[in-house]
């Protein structure tokens, strides 16, 4: 018990490091988790989200937890995400679309210009979800919600936390799916995904990670 407290000062105290450097603040723009995460509505003009989601809408996603080397820990309790490929931003294969992508968010502030950015979609299936965790394997973590309709009532969650102290005491806050949402949360940000019920549809999301430098 005691290591795993020691584990949680560091990786809070990292937070606090990483996150401090100055971001810009742009309309719709909500930091939290002290500047670790950004929550923004309308990311994309209409026309561009309609062409970003309509190429996610279409991506096959045949890869499930087990072919994504996904840890057990935290998706043991959870039916199946299925994962399309990954693309990454410094190859010259990546999509018009998911290129659009990612230059938008290097615009946020909370990813450097020249960072490589893999990215991919993810279908979440009823009963999918994600423990809580950290990104440890990766600088910061995208979210970015497709689906035109979600009912608040489908869960389906990001709920991450605020601090250490709010972990332990388990107080979170709550980003609930919607169109053209955008989450961005640095890899030392404790989070997690709530279950999608069972009457839900598919759970659809850009998912992108920022590569380590």
């Amino acid at each position: 018990m005691r290591s795993s407290r020691r584990l949680l000062s560091k990786v809070f105290a990292s937070a606090k490091s990483t996150t401090s450097a100055k971001v810009s603040k742009r309309e719709g723009q909500v930091f939290a988790a002290n500047g670790g995460v950004l929550l923004q509505d309308n990311f994309l003009s209409d026309e561009d989200f309609i062409r970003v989601q309509r190429w996610g809408h279409s991506i096959p996603c045949d890869q499930d937890r087990k072919q994504r080397r996904w840890s057990q820990s935290i998706v043991l309790d959870f039916e199946e995400c299925m994962s399309s490929r990954q693309w990454s931003s410094a190859e010259d294969d990546i999509p018009e679309e998911a290129a659009l992508f990612i230059d938008a968010v290097r615009k946020t502030g909370m990813v450097d210009v020249d960072a490589t950015i893999v990215i991919g979609v993810l279908r979440w299936q009823a009963k999918s979800g994600m423990g809580e965790h950290t990104d440890g394997h990766t600088d910061t973590a995208i979210t970015f919600y497709l689906n035109d309709i979600w009912k608040r009532n489908w869960f389906g969650d990001f709920i991450f936390y605020e601090s250490k102290a709010a972990f332990e005491k388990g107080y979170g806050r709550t980003a609930t799916p919607m169109p053209n949402r955008l989450v961005v949360n640095k890899s030392t940000v404790m989070h997690k995904v709530t279950y999608c019920s069972e009457l839900a549809v598919e759970r659809v999301t850009l998912q992108a990670f920022v590569q380590k430098q």
